[in-house]
């Protein structure tokens, strides 16, 4: 049997080991009899067959008995039967003097038929003469250790598969944006260029293909940002709104909806000078996504009201509607992903996770939602969330407001304008191409590579930058990053357009001095605002 060099310090186990066979050791019978009564491991003396002569009451704790039974019983009668053959052969090997030592893990099994996994080491102890007399064994309890182990490795799985889903998502929802951009593109086109009028049979049947695709692109959200808030990867800009502000905002994204299908929208602003602490763009989806299904549930000649108050510290939002209402049952399982609550079997659009969003953007927020309802009369939405103090007004805050939206066209310049679009898709060159016929000021520039880019903005500046963010050699951000490296481009605006939609992206490229960032489908009217603000004067502000 080894020993320790001279001079290290023995351990419990190791001064065990010495005294009991025999090697000189600096501590005495009582002090070995302390640290078998008092140590922290399993101790047990076994005969040379395999039975148990001596064991100390942490043994007896590991293994689930009384340290008077476990006396005379052979240790294969508390071993896990699934391992007997290894037992076996660990027995053999330290009889045969193949080792004088062997750790490995092994299993007890209790009375009541818990498995304990125990690290198990085993000495076989000799007289002077070297002949075996004994085995001691220390043992000790490893089940909360590999507890933590398995806890932590199917963290790390259920992280990988989190991360491997949204960037899944992520990739899908670029590659399905991309085919969306030529249809949705091409359908905004028909519908708006004046040179070529539709009829009014053509314009229906663009309008079905419009609906159709702008159908499908809000499904795609809806699944990516679900993905993202599980992921916990929905990034939040938590900041102080004026109520009113945001209820007319969501009111303009809806409104046309509604008179479409026919209903009557009312709303009741609060008093100037009501504020919350939300996010934005989310409080704003929060409220279409609430006012859309009190579109889609709604009866002909239906009403909608959007109101709002103080109440406490908080602010309170309400939607309601006189539409289809629902049961308590269904109510009871209304935030449920993809319940769509019997509503599939009918002709109304839906992917069964709006509410869910809603929910659990509201949670994002410290906000909360309340929803009542009866069958046949109409539903009722509740939408919670903090009371914030009126921001403080300075002339600075004042002057930006006043820059917020695109220069008036009638401010314009009519001086020739180059944009430069760095794009490898054919399909979406064509679409910006036929888009830019509308002004005609504009001329186009085309590079079909990153690098193409950077060759043609260094040697004719262009007065305004389009890049798409996944280029073949290079991504957007880095065309971006080399051209403000240089005097002579530093200052040329830089617009993102991309199928990429993710908002750490966005924010990634806002944080780079992109000063727009489009997202495909393209927004026709968007971009044709885009190229109206920087055909103003050279030193408009973005």
């Amino acid at each position: 049997m080894s020993s320790k060099p001279s001079g290290t310090p023995l351990t419990s186990t190791d001064a065990l080991f010495a005294q009991s066979s025999g090697v000189a050791s600096p501590v005495g019978d009582q002090h070995y009899r302390a640290i078998f009564e008092a140590a922290g491991v399993g101790i047990a003396t076994l005969t040379l067959d395999g039975h148990f002569v001596e064991v100390n009451q942490r043994f007896a704790e590991i293994t689930g008995r009384r340290r008077e039974d476990l006396i005379g019983l052979h240790f294969q009668d508390i071993s896990h039967p699934d391992d007997a053959p290894v037992n076996q052969a660990t027995m053999e090997t330290l009889l045969n003097g193949q080792s004088d030592r062997l750790t490995r893990e092994k299993r007890y099994v209790r009375p009541n038929g818990d498995v304990v996994y125990a690290m198990f080491n085993a000495v076989l102890l000799k007289d002077k003469a070297g002949r075996p007399q004994h085995i001691v064994s220390v043992i000790e309890d490893i089940g909360e250790r590999l507890r933590m182990q398995e806890a932590l490795t199917t963290a790390r799985t259920a992280e990988r598969a989190s991360k491997a889903k949204t960037e899944f998502l992520s990739r899908m929802s670029h590659e399905l944006r991309t085919p969306l951009n030529a249809m949705l593109g091409f359908t905004q086109l028909l519908r708006v260029d004046p040179r070529f009028p539709l009829a009014e049979a053509q314009r229906q049947k663009v309008d079905h293909i419009e609906k159709a695709g702008a159908h499908l692109l809000a499904m795609m959200t809806d699944v990516l940002d679900l993905s993202r808030i599980e992921a916990g990867s929905l990034p939040m800009s938590i900041e102080t709104l004026e109520v009113s502000n945001v209820m007319e905002e969501a009111l303009a994204l809806i409104s046309n909806q509604a008179s479409d299908a026919g209903l009557i929208l009312t709303h009741t602003l609060p008093p100037q000078g009501l504020y919350l602490k939300a996010d934005r763009v989310r409080v704003r989806q929060v409220l279409t996504n609430l006012l859309s299904n009190a579109i889609k549930y709604n009866y002909p000649r239906g009403q909608i009201q959007l109101e709002a108050m103080a109440l406490d510290d908080r602010v309170l939002i309400t939607v309601s509607d006189t539409g289809q209402g629902m049961t308590n049952e269904q109510v009871a399982h209304l935030f449920e992903p993809f319940n769509r609550l019997g509503a599939e079997r009918t002709n109304i659009e839906g992917t069964g996770i709006g509410l869910v969003i809603v929910k659990r953007l509201l949670d994002l927020m410290n906000g909360s939602v309340e929803v009542s309802s009866t069958p046949g009369t109409g539903t009722s939405f509740r939408v919670w969330l903090p009371l914030a103090r009126p921001p403080a007004h300075d002339a600075e805050s004042a002057d930006s407001g006043l820059r917020s939206g695109f220069g008036a066209l009638d401010d314009l310049g009519l001086q020739n304008r180059t944009v430069l679009y760095a794009e490898d898709n054919a399909i979406n060159v064509e679409l910006v191409r036929q888009v830019m016929r509308m002004r005609p000021q504009w001329h186009l520039e085309v590079a079909h590579s990153g690098q193409q880019a950077i060759t043609m903005a260094q040697a004719c500046p262009p007065d305004l930058l389009l890049l798409d963010m996944h280029l073949g050699d290079m991504n957007g951000l880095d065309v971006s990053d080399a051209l403000a490296q240089s005097p002579s481009t530093a200052s040329i605006p830089r617009v993102a357009l991309s199928a990429d939609a993710m908002p750490d992206q966005i924010n990634e490229a806002r944080a780079r001095g992109f000063v727009e960032y489009l997202t495909k489908p393209l927004n026709v009217a968007r971009f044709l605002k885009l190229l109206d603000r920087c055909s103003g004067p050279p030193d408009s502000t973005w």
